[in-house]
């Protein structure tokens, strides 16, 4: 995106506040101006009160005086409004896209999300709207502010001696010129910053989730150092940045300092030869030189942080801009009464294209209220079979379909409400224990949720904590054990009583106690409900009425447990060699 679509962008999002904005102006139009005041009043005195040609008039005095502090007081006043109106504007309309980001990341297909690394993400969220708030707070305000001191500092400066202010004409090409270079090499190198930034924020994300790993592999010297590569890489890239904008005030004052050095020399020649302006002149146009010498030289700063702040802009319309998951197809029906019949129909899926099928002419029939293995060796399609059935990705041919209905044309949110997920590593947010049972159902009453508790058999552990349902669970989880978690994660699943259920073997990695306890919650659960189970466990496979044997992709057998067994098949080689 160039940076002028993303202005244009900009623009579009701050039209509501158009109507700040424009008090903004007027208030930091005024805050400008109000700096005339001052070379306006040392003209005046030193020509009526210091220098007069007959007696000092003191009257001059107290009206210089009075208008000076007048001034003052209604710059600083007029710089107060604009910059709580700019701020407040700039930083609503920053908050409404930090909330549109998000709901972006929420709703983006599984298959664009999974191209993304998490720290890359939190970094959209943080620095880059954080690059977008320090220019919409300080930068935006102080720009307009110094933009019309300069400009009409200098429409006086040409009132007074057009030839003196020619001057300042014949360098402002060149510092022109300076600006447009360092804007392009500050902007380049902000995003080569944001983008280390996102990499060092990806790599701390994944350590501290793979921490227990690190740990066992001993690999914490490993992390350590490639950490402090990442931290290098970055101070590299950020302190060329640096030297980017500490150099642009550099040359730009050089070059300022050059043309004022030449102004004084001329002024004081048009004063004393020439005779064209008097010593009160002379200071009133010195006054309003160093009201121009201010603004230029923290142009370059408010230039500087404007790039950075379109660039954090772009990155954040970068994921603005990506395709979300497609919630339904014209004239898609309602799902209406779920009996939990499904039945896949030469369906292929890959992940990416030049990538090897996933899912290679699948067809099967499962029957409402059919518990279902699927059992297979590592990579074989289990998971994305089980994703595909709620439209976590969609097959590129062939269907699915729930009692008889294509799903691809049904509204997603309904679909999804009939299908409840139960995943191998139970995942709880922060918060309560009855929030995070609460979370599969939001209207749930408390005794709702606290029967969901009883028959995940959650209830037993749950009332012997100290604050028992309000016990705040951790950072996911982490104040409970695998088995804890997996029975609040199935109570979480009782209580959106779907049609549909999938499995991803809750018992897997559990102790015999919390086995116990959640299978005996699952035979509570599971009857009269079209389950999908990715089963590893032999009591699994054998509570299911059906057996799909996967692998590459392909459906190579179905039948029962006895069945499969009796055909001396690829499923009997597999049993035979996980259960002897």
């Amino acid at each position: 995106m160039t940076r002028r679509e993303t202005l244009e962008r900009l623009a579009r999002e701050a039209r509501p506040y158009l109507g700040r904005l424009s008090v903004a102006m007027f208030l930091g139009t005024l805050a400008g101006l109000s700096n005339l005041v001052a070379p306006w009043g040392f003209k005046e005195l030193i020509n009526h009160v210091l220098t007069p040609k007959r007696s000092p008039d003191l009257h001059v005095l107290w009206v210089v005086l009075g208008a000076i502090f007048a001034a003052m007081v209604l710059g600083a006043a007029a710089t107060y409004g604009q910059s709580y109106l700019t701020a407040w504007s700039g930083q609503r309309m920053i908050a409404k896209m930090r909330v549109r980001l998000f709901e972006r990341v929420l709703r983006l297909p599984l298959a664009e999300f999974d191209k993304w690394r998490p720290g890359e993400l939190i970094a959209r969220f943080s620095n880059d709207l954080q690059l977008m708030t320090d220019a919409v707070s300080i930068s935006v305000p102080q720009l307009v502010q110094n933009t019309v001191t300069f400009v009409s500092s200098l429409a006086f400066m040409a009132v007074i001696d057009w030839r003196l202010t020619l001057t300042l004409a014949i360098v402002s090409p060149v510092v022109s010129l300076a600006v447009s270079r360092f804007q392009k090499l500050i902007s380049a190198s902000t995003l080569r910053t944001q983008q280390r930034i996102a990499d060092l924020s990806a790599s701390l994300t994944e350590t501290l989730h793979g921490q227990r790993i690190v740990k066992a592999f001993g690999r914490e010297g490993y992390e350590a150092e490639r950490f402090s590569r990442r931290t290098d890489e970055l101070f590299g890239t950020y302190m060329k940045l640096t030297q980017f904008i500490q150099t642009q005030p550099l040359v730009l004052s050089v070059l300022i300092v050059t043309a004022i050095v030449g102004i004084i020399g001329l002024s004081v020649y048009e004063v004393v030869v020439t005779r064209r302006l008097n010593i009160g002149q002379i200071f009133e146009y010195w006054g309003l030189l160093v009201n121009l010498i201010n603004p230029m030289n923290r142009f370059a700063a408010f230039v500087g942080d404007i790039s950075k702040a379109l660039v954090g802009a772009g990155r954040v319309y970068e994921i603005l801009d990506l395709p979300v998951e497609r919630q339904e197809s014209d004239g898609a029906g309602h799902l209406g009464k779920v009996d939990g019949r499904l039945a896949f129909e030469n369906v292929c899926f890959s992940y990416g294209a030049g990538d090897p099928s996933a899912i290679d002419g699948l067809d099967a029939v499962i029957e409402a209220g059919q518990i279902v293995a699927l059992v297979g060796p590592s990579g074989a399609g289990k998971t994305t079979i089980v994703n595909l059935v709620p439209r976590f990705y969609e097959p590129q041919s062939g269907r699915i379909t729930l009692d008889g209905v294509d799903i691809a044309t049904l509204r997603l949110s309904e679909l999804r409400a009939a299908i409840g997920i139960v995943p191998q590593e139970a995942q709880l947010f922060r918060g309560t224990v009855t929030e995070n049972i609460r979370y599969g159902r939001l209207d749930a009453t408390d005794e709702q949720v606290r029967a969901a508790a009883r028959e995940a058999n959650a209830e037993e552990f749950v009332l012997s904590l100290p604050d028992g349902y309000a016990t705040q669970v951790g950072e996911r989880g982490a104040r409970f054990s695998g088995g804890e978690r997996q029975r609040i994660s199935i109570a979480r699943a009782i209580l959106r009583d779907p049609r549909i259920l999938i499995l991803d073997e809750a018992t897997s990695a559990l102790d015999s106690h919390s086995e116990a306890l959640i299978e005996q919650a699952l035979d509570r659960l599971l009857p009269g409900r079209t389950t999908l189970i990715i089963a590893h466990r032999l009591s699994t496979i054998r509570r299911a009425h059906k057996i799909l044997y996967i692998e590459g992709g392909r459906m190579l057998e179905t039948g029962t447990h006895a069945e499969l067994l009796s055909r001396g098949g690829f499923y009997a080689r597999l049993y035979q060699s996980q259960f002897g």
